[in-house]
């Protein structure tokens, strides 16, 4: 698999740094809002191309979910010109902050965004977008993140009309089901 370091160009002039995996027959390209680590690992063995960015860069972006979420559609945009993805569909994911965004950016990409997932994700933060997705979520919120966290999940789960999901899981489960939604809903699209 080819891995490679990117730039994929932005709002006001700026560029991304990203980290690219190409399979040679992807069966999905997974943006990862979030950077990646053990998840981009685990859709790697699987086939699934990744893009690994940060859309968080300093922590004033952190207030601002729009500019967050226009770099997770830069990069979804990006990721369709490159020529052996431009029909293949894409999922999101993104933890903490980052997963609004993700949220935020499925509900502008409803035809190429055919899966989400938010780990220890701030759902409730992507607003009204939330009832405009229709990819199918999966949220899952960590056996350590306490009540408030899970609630807020709950709550925005509720306010969603397409196919949602909450586990709650170890940090080692994480990988292991994000495979299996990716598996699930890109493979049959592909």
């Amino acid at each position: 698999m080819a891995s490679q370091a990117v730039r994929i160009p932005s709002a006001g002039g700026f560029a991304i740094g990203a980290q690219f995996q190409l399979p040679r027959r992807p069966g999905g390209v997974v943006v990862m809002a979030d950077g990646g680590g053990s998840v981009a690992d685990a859709l790697a063995e699987l086939e699934f191309a990744t893009l690994a960015l940060d859309v968080v860069v300093d922590e004033e972006d952190s207030h601002d979910i729009g500019l967050l979420a226009r770099r997770v559609l830069d990069a979804i945009d990006w990721a369709r010109r490159q020529a052996s993805l431009e029909q293949i569909p894409a999922a999101l994911i993104g933890r903490g902050i980052s997963a609004a965004a993700a949220l935020v950016a499925a509900s502008e990409r409803l035809e190429v965004v055919h899966a989400v997932i938010s780990h220890d994700g701030r759902p409730d933060l992507a607003g009204e977008s939330l009832e405009r997705v229709e990819a199918a979520t999966l949220l899952i919120v960590g056996d350590e993140a306490g009540k408030p966290l899970l609630e807020m999940n709950r709550h925005a789960m509720h306010r969603m009309r397409a196919h949602v999901e909450l586990e709650t899981a170890s940090a080692a489960q994480v990988a292991e089901l994000a495979a299996e939604w990716c598996q699930r809903y890109l493979w049959s699209m592909a």
